[in-house]
C-alpha cells in the first residue's frame, strides 16, 4: 500500500493524498483554520519542521523546532470545535485533543489554538494547552493499536 492510499494522519477519514498532502505542498490550500490545524498535526507526525515554521505567524514563531530531539509517536487527533470557517473571517480558533506516546507515557494534549489570516493565508498564532500524562506498563498492550505489548512496540522507538 502506498502512503497516498492510506487514511490521512489527521484522522479525517479522507485519504492522505486528498486531505493534508496537498496542503503540505501548498499552504494556500488550507482555506480554513481547521484545515491548517489538521495539516500542522500531520506535519508533526511526519516531522516536517519547515512546514510548521512556515505556517506559524511570524509574531510568535520560534527560531527553530527540535522535533528530532524530542521524539513522540502521534496516535490520534480529535477536533472538538472550530470557528473562523467563512471566507469573511480573518481570525479563528480550533479546539482539539491529540494523543501521543512520549517515552513510557501516554499523553493527551488539549489545546485551543488561535489562527489569523494574513495576505490570504492562514497562520497558527498560539494556543492555550494542557497535557495529561499516564505511565504505560511495559507488558500492557501498546496504545498505538498494533496489538503488540508496549515493550515490543512503541517503547522501542
Amino acid at each position: 500500500m502506498t502512503l497516498n492510499a492510506t487514511p490521512c494522519f489527521c484522522c479525517s477519514d479522507i485519504p492522505f493524498n486528498e486531505c493534508c498532502e496537498p496542503i503540505l505542498q501548498d499552504h494556500a490550500k488550507a482555506v480554513t483554520p481547521e484545515m491548517l490545524m489538521r495539516s500542522r498535526y500531520t506535519a508533526y507526525v511526519l516531522e516536517k519542521e519547515a512546514y510548521l515554521l512556515a505556517t506559524w505567524d511570524p509574531s510568535t514563531r520560534p527560531a527553530a523546532l527540535s522535533l528530532l530531539e524530542n521524539r513522540v509517536k502521534w496516535l490520534k487527533l480529535t477536533i472538538l470545535s472550530s470557528n473562523g470557517q467563512t471566507s469573511l473571517s480573518d481570525t479563528g480558533e480550533v479546539e482539539f485533543s491529540a494523543e501521543f506516546i512520549q517515552d513510557d507515557q501516554l499523553c493527551t494534549l488539549h489545546e485551543t489554538s488561535t489562527f489569523k489570516r494574513s495576505t490570504g493565508l492562514w497562520y497558527y498564532v498560539d494556543g492555550v494547552a494542557d497535557i495529561s500524562r499516564k505511565k504505560l506498563g511495559r507488558n500492557g498492550y501498546c496504545p498505538c493499536g498494533s496489538g503488540k505489548k508496549f515493550k515490543r512496540c512503541c517503547l522501542l522507538h
